[in-house]
């Protein structure tokens, strides 16, 4: 008993350390500790935070609101109104617009030709006015008659002058007693009618008065004639 006393007293109450064990006092921090101590540690450190997942939420679909619906419907059929609306009266008025064009180019055409009809008639008048005292002239009828028969100077041919009455009367006197001169009523004052004949038979004829004088202004003037 005293020995085992002595053996548990040298070493301060304890078991006196085997040598052999020396080497392995450095492990002793990792050799397995009593769950109470590995709870208190692990507790002692800070759990991870946890992100909670995302919460989705379902879409569902919207209802179609139906005042806006027959706002959304009226106004797109009052467009559609208005565009056609638009294009009918644009057509319309093309068709106005055309005929109008007609109308005023007509207008332009005949009232040109009135005026082109009037303008030659007054240039006419001025130019009869003009020529009328010369178909009246006494010494210029008798020069008329000269350049008309030296027209028809031929020996074999029988001439006829033909005047209204009352040139005849007023030159007579001084044309050449050889001359076959005829009073015609039908013809104008101032109208000369040259007749040739030959054997009998009429081989050519002449006509120089007021109104051949107006037909040349009237080809001068190239109004196709008026009545």
């Amino acid at each position: 008993m005293s020995d085992l006393g002595a053996m548990l007293g040298s070493g301060g109450g304890g078991f006196t350390p085997d040598a052999r064990f020396a080497g392995l006092r450095g492990i002793e921090e990792d050799l397995p500790r009593p769950l109470s101590v590995m709870r208190m540690r692990f507790a002692a450190d800070p759990a991870p935070e946890t992100v909670p997942p995302p919460v989705i939420v379902p879409e569902f679909p919207v209802a179609p609101d139906p005042i806006e619906e027959a706002r959304a419907d009226a106004y797109a059929q009052g467009w559609a109104d208005a565009q056609e609306a638009a294009e009918l009266a644009a057509a319309k008025a093309d068709e106005t617009r055309g005929r109008m064009e007609t109308v005023v180019r007509r207008l332009d055409g005949e009232l040109a030709e009135q005026f082109r009809q009037r303008l030659m008639e007054t240039v006419i008048a001025l130019c009869e006015s003009c020529l009328a005292p010369l178909a009246l002239d006494k010494d210029a009828l008798l020069r008329r008659v000269e350049r008309a028969v030296a027209m028809f100077n031929r020996a074999d041919d029988d001439r006829l002058i033909r005047l209204h009455p009352e040139d005849l009367a007023a030159i007579r006197a001084y044309l050449p007693n050889d001359w076959q001169v005829q009073a015609d009523p039908t013809l104008a004052r101032g109208a000369i009618r040259m007749e040739s004949r030959s054997g009998g038979v009429e081989t050519g004829g002449a006509e120089d008065g007021p109104e051949q004088w107006r037909r040349a202004i009237i080809e001068a003037l190239d109004v196709g004639g008026l009545d």
